[in-house]
C-alpha cells in the first residue's frame, strides 16, 4: 500500500524525538546545547558545510533538529523580493484550478490519485520560467515580467495551488447526500459549507499557530523535501544546480521505469515468492499475497513500484520508522490470528474489505432500513438486520481508535512542555490579551519587539528558537495579525451552522460546536505528533463514534459531525505545514495567509462544479457496486456505510451489548497504552522505553487492512538504509542529496501516474490494456496467488 504519501519528510535521528526537551537523553554538546536553547557551536570546525566537504570531520553528526535544518537547508534570504507579482496570481490561480478539478475527478475514479505537491512546484516552475521570456517592453511588460522568477513567487504560487488540489471532504458529504438521500444542497448552499468547512480548521489553529510552528523542535517533516527542491531550482550555487540535475535525472528515470510496473509488467508491483511457489493455498494469499487491492497482508513480498513504495521511507526519522515496524509485525499477527481463530466471524466475509454485509455474507442494503427523513426505522432494522464488517476492518476500526487517545496520552506524559503553551492560550488573561492585541490589526510580530513607529531592536526569541537561523530571518517580515484568523473562525462557524439547519441535516447546534471543540483539542495533540515525528493519521474513526454517540439514529447528521470535526482538523494540520515551508522558505506570514485562503476558496468551488457534474451524469455507475474501469462511487459508498454503521445502528452494533463492543473500548485501550512505557522509562530509563511511541504502533496495528500491501518490504529496507546508515555514518552525504533524491523519486511518480492515467488508464474515457502476459494477470491476483474471488 502507499505509506501516508502526504507524510514524505525529514526529521531528526530517532534519538527520542518525542519527549520533552528537559527530558531528552543527551549525548552530545550539540544535542545539550540544543535542548537546552543555548547557541550551538558553529564553527569552521565543527559545523557541517556541504559546500566545504574537505574541512569536515568524520564525527559530524545530524542527531538534532537543528543540525539538520541549518545543514540541510539554505538559511540566505533577500527581504527584497515579493511574491506579489502579477504573474505570481495568475500562474497560482491556474494552477489551483487544474488540481482541484483533478483531484475531484481523481477522487471517482477507481484509483484514487492525489495532485502531489512534487508536481505542482514542477509545474509552476516550468511556468514561472517562461514567462521571463516576456518581452520588458513599457510599464505593461514589466507588470507582466517583472524579472527573474524568484522563490518567494514560487512558494507562494505552490501554497495556494496545493491548498486547492484536492478533494474537500465536503464534496464527499454532498454527493452522498444526493446520491443516497435525494436531498441535494442548492448551489450557494453547497459552494458555503465547503468555505466553512475547508476554512474553519485555519481559524481554529492560526490564533495559536506560534506554537507549533517558531520552536526548532517541530521540524514539520513534509515540508523538508519541497523546501530542499525550492532551493535547488532557485539559489545560484554550484551545489544547488548539481542538486537539480539529479532531481531531474532522477525524474526521468523514475517516469521512464513506472511504465514497467505500473502497465507492462504488474507483476512487479510485488514480487511474492512464497506464492510463485505455491499458487493454490488460501493461507499464502492471505498472509504473503498483496499485489492487488484487498488481496492480503504482502509478508517478504518485494515491490519494484515506487508509486506504492513512497518516499516517506527515506526522510521519516529512524525513531518513526522502528515504530512503524513494531505496528507492521503486530498487525500481520493480530490480522491473520483474527481472520483464522474467526474473531466476529471473520469467515462469513472476505479477508480484507470495506464495505457492510449482512450476517449471510451479501452486500448491506442501506435503504432497507431508512425512513422518509433519512432516519433509521429500528423496526425496519430488526427486521432487515444489523449490518456487519470484515474482521480486519473491524480490527482497523477498534486499533485507530486506540491510536487516538494514546496520543492524547503519549503527548500530556511525554511533550506537555510542548503544548503547554497552546493550552495557556486559553488562561483567562491570555484571552484578555489576545482581545486587547486585536484592536491593534497593524502591529508586527510580538517576538520582535517592534511597533509601527519603532525601529527593529534584537528580536526576542521565542520558546524553543535559540539559535535557529530560520526563525531568526523570519522576523524581517510582518505577521498575519491574530485577528485576521478570528475573523475567518468566527465567519466560518457562523456559516457552517447555518447551513446544517439549511440543509436539514439534523445536527443540532450544540453537537456542531462540540465537533468543533473536539476538532480544536485534537489538533493541538497530532500538530505536536505530527510536527515532530512526521507521522499522521487522522482520527476519523473516533470523531464519528462521540458523533454517533451524540446524535444516534441520523447518518446525515454523524456524516455532518464528522466533516466538521475531523476536516477541521485536517485543514489546520496542512496550514500548519505550509506555514512552516513558508518559514524554511522565506515567504512572508501574510502572504502564507493570503495564498492559503485564495487557494482553498478557489479549490471549493470547483470541487463543487466538478462533483455535481460527475455525480449528475454517472449516478447509477456510482451507486453501483462495482462501478467501471473509468468511474467508481467506493470513496463515497465507504464514507456512507460508516455513517450508517455509526450514525444508524451504533448502539445495537457497538453498545455494551452489541457484537463490536471492543471497537470503542479501543478509547480506552490507547489511554492505557503509553503508561507503562512511561513509568518503566522512569524507573529504568537505560532500557530505553521512551523510544517507542504508542500512537504510531497502535496506528499501524490496522494499517494493512485496505489497498495494496506488497510495498512494506521494500519501504522499511529503503528507509533504514537511509535513515539508519547514511545518516548515522554519512551525514554529509545525508545533508547534500537525500531530500533531492527524495523530491525526484516523488516528482517522477506524480508525473508519470498523471500521464498513464489519462494516456491508458481510462481518463479520457477509453481504457487501453497492455496486452495478456504472464507479467500481468488480468483474470486474477498479479503476483499469482490464489485468487479468493472476494471469499
Amino acid at each position: 500500500m502507499a505509506i501516508m504519501s502526504n507524510s514524505t519528510a525529514v526529521q531528526m535521528m530517532g534519538r527520542d524525538p518525542v519527549v520533552p526537551y528537559e527530558s531528552a537523553p543527551i549525548s552530545t554538546p550539540s544535542t545539550i546545547s540544543t535542548l537546552t536553547g543555548t547557541e550551538p557551536t558553529t564553527n569552521k570546525e565543527t559545523r557541517l558545510d556541504p559546500e566545504t566537504a574537505d574541512i569536515i570531520p568524520n564525527n559530524t553528526t545530524l542527531d538534532t533538529p537543528l543540525q539538520l535544518v541549518t545543514n540541510a537547508l539554505d538559511i540566505t534570504d533577500d527581504p527584497s523580493e515579493s511574491p506579489y507579482t502579477f504573474r505570481a496570481f495568475i500562474i497560482g490561480l491556474g494552477l489551483s484550478s487544474f488540481g482541484a478539478v483533478i483531484a475531484e475527478i481523481f477522487y471517482f475514479k477507481p484509483q484514487t490519485v492525489g495532485v502531489q505537491p512534487i508536481f505542482l512546484i514542477i509545474a509552476a516552475f516550468c511556468l514561472g520560467e517562461t514567462s521571463v521570456l516576456i518581452p520588458r517592453w513599457g510599464p505593461l511588460g514589466r507588470f507582466l515580467n517583472p524579472g527573474p522568477f524568484s522563490q518567494k513567487e514560487h512558494v507562494f504560487i505552490v501554497i495556494m495551488a496545493s491548498s486547492a488540489a484536492g478533494s474537500a471532504l465536503g464534496t464527499e458529504q454532498l454527493a452522498v447526500q444526493s446520491l443516497y438521500y435525494g436531498k441535494q444542497p442548492g448551489a450557494v448552499s453547497a459552494i458555503f459549507m465547503l468555505f466553512s468547512s475547508q476554512c474553519i480548521g485555519y481559524g481554529l489553529l492560526g490564533v495559536m499557530r506560534k506554537t507549533f510552528i517558531y520552536p526548532t523542535k517541530f521540524v514539520w517533516p513534509t515540508s523538508l523535501p519541497l523546501a530542499s527542491l525550492f532551493q535547488s531550482m532557485h539559489l545560484n550555487k554550484d551545489l544547488a544546480m548539481k542538486r537539480m540535475r539529479l532531481f531531474w535525472y532522477l525524474c526521468l528515470g523514475v517516469m521512464i521505469w513506472e511504465i514497467v510496473p505500473q502497465y507492462v509488467f504488474p507483476l512487479t508491483v510485488g514480487i511474492s515468492v512464497f506464492c510463485l511457489a505455491n499458487q493454490n493455498s488460501a493461507v499464502f494469499t492471505h498472509l504473503f499475497g498483496g499485489t492487488n487491492g484487498n488481496e492480503g497482508m504482502g509478508l517478504f513480498s518485494w515491490s519494484m513500484d515506487w508509486q506504492y513504495i513512497g518516499t516517506t521511507q527515506f526522510v521519516l526519522p529512524l525513531n518513526t520508522l522502528v515504530n512503524q515496524l513494531v505496528g507492521y509485525v503486530g498487525c500481520v499477527i493480530l490480522t491473520v490470528a483474527a481472520y483464522y481463530f474467526n474473531l466476529w466471524n471473520a469467515w462469513d466475509y472476505p479477508f480484507l474489505a470495506q464495505a457492510l454485509f449482512t450476517s449471510n455474507g451479501t452486500v448491506y442494503n442501506q435503504t432497507e432500513i431508512l425512513d422518509k427523513n433519512n432516519e433509521v426505522d429500528t423496526g425496519a432494522l430488526s427486521a432487515y438486520g444489523l449490518p456487519m464488517f470484515a474482521t480486519s476492518n473491524t480490527l482497523s476500526l477498534l486499533t485507530m481508535n486506540m491510536g487516538t487517545t494514546a496520543a492524547v496520552m503519549h503527548i500530556f506524559l511525554w511533550n506537555w512542555n510542548d503544548v503547554k503553551l497552546f493550552f495557556a492560550t486559553f488562561a483567562p488573561q491570555t484571552i484578555k490579551a489576545h482581545l486587547i492585541s486585536a484592536t491593534t490589526p497593524l502591529q508586527h510580530w510580538k517576538i520582535s519587539g517592534r511597533t509601527n513607529d519603532q525601529p527593529s531592536p534584537t528580536p526576542k526569541p521565542f520558546p524553543g528558537t535559540e539559535g535557529d537561523p530560520h526563525f531568526a530571518a523570519m522576523s524581517a517580515y510582518k505577521d498575519a495579525p491574530s485577528w485576521w484568523y478570528h475573523g475567518v473562525l468566527i465567519l466560518a462557524t457562523a456559516i457552517g451552522l447555518e447551513c446544517c439547519y439549511e440543509q436539514e441535516t439534523g445536527l443540532p447546534w450544540w453537537a456542531f460546536f462540540t465537533a468543533l471543540g473536539l476538532a480544536w483539542f485534537l489538533t493541538a495533540i497530532f500538530a505536536c505528533m505530527c510536527g515532530i515525528t512526521g507521522f499522521y493519521f487522522p482520527p476519523a474513526t473516533a470523531i464519528q463514534m462521540i458523533g454517533a454517540y451524540l446524535v444516534p439514529r441520523r447518518p446525515v447528521a454523524n456524516m455532518m459531525f464528522t466533516l466538521y470535526g475531523s476536516n477541521a482538523l485536517m485543514q489546520a494540520i496542512a496550514m500548519l505545514a505550509d506555514l512552516k515551508l513558508a518559514q524554511y522558505a522565506k515567504l512572508p506570514p501574510r502572504a502564507t495567509f493570503a495564498a492559503q485562503m485564495v487557494g482553498t476558496c478557489v479549490g471549493a468551488v470547483l470541487n463543487w462544479v466538478t462533483m455535481n457534474s460527475i455525480v449528475e451524469s454517472q449516478r447509477g455507475v456510482l451507486v453501483s457496486v462495482e462501478g467501471t474501469s473509468v468511474w467508481s462511487g467506493q470513496n463515497v459508498q465507504t464514507y456512507n456505510a460508516q455513517a450508517v454503521a455509526w450514525g444508524g445502528a451504533g448502539n445495537e452494533m457497538f453498545g455494551r451489548d452489541g457484537i463490536y463492543w471492543m471497537v470503542p473500548m479501543g478509547l480506552l485501550f490507547g489511554l492505557v497504552a503509553p503508561i507503562p512505557f512511561w513509568i518503566g522509562h522512569k524507573f529504568f530509563p537505560k532500557l530505553r522505553l521512551d523510544y517507542f511511541n504508542t500512537f504510531i504502533i497502535c496506528t499501524w496495528l490496522g494499517v494493512l487492512s485496505v489497498g495494496i500491501n506488497s510495498s512494506l518490504m521494500a519501504y522499511f529496507v529503503f528507509g533504514f538504509l537511509a535513515q539508519g546508515y547514511i545518516r548515522r555514518y554519512r551525514p554529509l552525504l545525508f545533508a547534500k542529496w537525500n531530500l533531492i533524491v527524495a523530491a525526484g523519486i516523488a516528482g517522477g511518480c506524480s508525473l508519470i501516474v498523471f500521464i498513464l492515467t489519462f494516456a491508458v488508464f481510462g481518463g479520457s474515457g477509453t481504457e487501453r490494456l497492455f496486452p495478456a502476459w504472464w507479467g500481468n494477470n488480468n483474470q486474477g491476483n498479479v503476483d499469482r496467488c490464489l485468487y479468493m474471488n472476494g471469499d
